[in-house]
């Protein structure tokens, strides 16, 4: 009972203090391949989402991180991620449904879960599960260039199939890393670290105040960054208080303020310093006692979900013909 007061508490806090705004940098986007960027001081929203902390410390917005959406990224990898049924129409007698899914031009990534909807009343609507159903999903590499089947069972739903239209709604999820350097006077990217094509994700140049990662979605579909960024090294997952966290709260909040239609940006803004009296745990004391990212070289990772959906029709099953009609 104290752990749901204490989440319904942050939780008031949160709608509460997004509404305060602080001076940060922004950016400007342009509709060119890769983002033009330009730094400027205006308001912008700020948010918190971190895992339960002090109220004192919530209010500091200043030194949390900062999010940024940008439209109009151009489009230059349509259906970068695919997926498509092996027929375009199945029989109600149908107990299997195969799925390809295509990496046309896209980074590696681990194939996940699906869920269908019917279409019933001029709209779609979810095709149900049987209860209790469990999936062991995950763990199949797709690389660039390759199709993976997914097996799709009638047997996990409800429902027997009926003619009608169906949508097959899939996703994969993919963990994409840069690295910058931080020196005194700046924060550089690492120029052949910088990841290009259907997604762009790299650090941007500036002065050593904030890490300022840029994820650029130049893909039609839409994806959702799981967790914020991750602030580590090669030999260190997490150097970083404010990066990705693993609180599940975190998941929660990115999908609804982080998710990103085609052609859209998001600028994740991270400062390099913080408050050690708002670290909580005595491991966090003692992994950020520093409170500041010593100069070196830094990985920077994000893990994302890209989501993709195909349709196809259901018709009755031929009745067979008897034998005397058939001659």
């Amino acid at each position: 009972m104290r752990s749901v007061i204490l989440y319904n508490l942050l939780l008031c806090i949160l709608l509460t203090g997004c509404t305060n705004k602080q001076k940060q940098p922004t950016i400007i986007g342009g509709a060119s391949g890769t983002t033009e960027i330009a730094i400027a001081d205006t308001d912008t929203q700020q948010y918190d989402i971190d895992a339960p902390i002090p109220l004192s410390e919530i209010e500091q917005y200043n030194k949390r991180v900062t999010l940024k959406r940008i439209p109009n990224v151009t489009i230059t990898h349509l259906d970068a991620y695919k997926i498509k049924t092996q027929k375009p129409v199945y029989t109600t007698k149908t107990n299997e449904i195969i799925l390809d899914v295509i990496n046309v031009d896209a980074p590696s990534a681990e194939l996940e879960y699906h869920r269908m909807e019917q279409w019933e009343n001029g709209e779609w609507i979810e095709f149900p599960f049987i209860d209790n159903l469990g999936f062991a999903g995950g763990g199949r590499t797709l690389s660039k260039g390759d199709t993976l089947p997914e097996h799709i069972s009638m047997s996990e739903f409800k429902y027997l199939l009926e003619p009608n239209k169906y949508k097959i709604h899939f996703y994969v999820f993919a963990n994409i890393y840069t690295y910058c350097t931080v020196t005194d006077k700046s924060i550089q990217s690492i120029k052949n670290s910088e990841m290009k094509g259907a997604f762009n994700f790299r650090v941007l140049d500036s002065k050593n105040d904030s890490l300022r990662i840029l994820f650029e979605n130049h893909t039609n579909l839409s994806v959702q960054p799981i967790f914020l960024p991750s602030v580590g090294t090669d030999e260190l997952h997490n150097v970083h208080p404010y990066a990705r966290s693993g609180w599940i709260g975190e998941v929660k909040w990115m999908k609804s303020h982080a998710l990103l239609k085609g052609g859209e940006a998001m600028l994740f803004s991270i400062p390099i310093s913080w408050d050690t009296n708002g670290l909580q745990s005595r491991h966090d004391k003692e992994s950020f006692k520093a409170g500041i990212l010593a100069p070196g070289k830094y990985k920077i990772g994000l893990q994302i979900e890209v989501y993709m959906e195909t349709e196809f029709k259901v018709e009755y099953s031929p009745i067979p013909l008897q034998p005397t009609e058939a001659t």
